[in-house]
C-alpha cells in the first residue's frame, strides 16, 4: 500500500492491447526499474460489459492475479471515458453533440455526454458492477474516476444539454428579467422573454464574440455537470 513516506514511480498499462504472454513479462520488467503502481481499466467499458447487461470479469481478473503475483499495485479505473459501440449504437441520444446539433460519432474517446439521462443510468450500473466486484481485490490500492473528465474543456451541444442548461439558470437567476440584467441583454437584441429562448452560447455560431457572461455561466454549468458525474462515481465507489 502506499504509506505516504515515499515517492511512488507509476505508469498506465493498457493489458487489453498485448497478447497476454506479455503481461507476467512486463510488469517484473517495470517492477526492475522501480515503478511499482499501475493504472489500468479506463477505456476497456467493452471489456466489462460486451452486450448490454451481460458483464464478463474474465479478463480483468485473470489481469489483477498476474499483477498480485507480480507484487504490482493496481489503480483501477471506471471506464465511463469510452461507452462501447453496442451502447452509442443502440442509444443515439447518449451522444456529445457539436455546436449545430450534430451527433459525434462513435470511434474515439469522450464522445457522450454527461447530462443524457441514459448514459448516467448505464454509469451507475457499470461503476456499481466494478466496485462490488474488484473492490475487495489485493492489487488494488485506489481508484481513478472517468479519464480527463474535463478532457480538451469539450462543451455538449445536445438538446440533453440545451434543456439542462436551462434548469439550471433558472435555479440561479429565478426570473427572466433578472437574467436579461446580469448579463446584459440590451445589447444587439439580445433580450429574452423567458428561458426556453436560452440556447447555449458558443462563440463559433457567429464571427462576432458572444456574450461574455453568458459564455461564463456555461463554463460555470459544465463545471457543475462534470463535478456532479465524477461525485455520482465516487459515492457508488465509496459504498464498496
Amino acid at each position: 500500500m502506499l504509506n505516504g513516506n515515499t515517492i511512488e514511480l507509476g505508469v498506465c498499462y493498457y493489458p487489453e492491447h498485448w497478447d497476454t504472454s506479455f503481461w507476467k513479462e512486463d510488469m517484473l520488467r517495470m517492477k526492475s526499474y522501480g515503478i511499482g503502481v499501475i493504472r489500468v481499466a479506463e477505456f476497456a467499458w467493452n471489456l466489462f460489459e460486451p452486450e448490454e447487461g451481460r458483464f464478463d470479469d474474465s479478463f480483468w481478473d485473470r489481469f489483477l492475479n498476474v499483477a498480485k503475483d507480480c507484487g504490482m499495485q493496481v489503480i483501477f479505473c471506471t471506464p465511463t471515458a469510452t461507452p462501447p459501440a453496442w451502447l452509442t449504437e443502440k442509444y443515439p441520444e447518449v451522444l456529445n453533440c457539436d455546436i449545430y446539433g450534430h451527433p459525434v460519432y462513435h470511434g474515439m474517446r469522450k464522445h457522450h455526454n454527461m447530462t443524457s439521462p441514459v448514459y448516467l443510468d448505464f454509469v451507475k450500473k457499470i461503476v456499481e458492477h466494478i466496485a462490488a466486484h474488484y473492490s475487495a481485490h489485493p492489487a488494488i490500492i485506489g481508484w481513478q474516476i472517468d479519464n480527463e473528465p474535463g478532457h480538451y474543456g469539450v462543451v455538449d451541444y445536445s438538446e440533453n444539454a440545451q434543456a439542462k442548461f436551462r434548469i439550471w439558470l433558472q435555479k440561479k437567476y429565478g426570473t427572466i428579467d433578472k437574467l436579461n440584467d446580469t448579463w446584459g441583454t440590451s445589447f444587439w437584441s439580445e433580450t429574452y422573454q423567458n428561458f426556453d429562448q436560452v440556447r447555449l452560447p458558443s462563440q463559433q455560431e457567429v464571427p462576432d464574440k458572444p456574450n461574455p457572461h453568458a459564455m461564463l455561466d456555461l463554463n460555470r454549468f459544465m463545471a457543475d455537470e462534470l463535478a456532479g458525474f465524477v461525485n455520482m462515481q465516487a459515492d457508488i465507489l465509496r459504498q464498496h
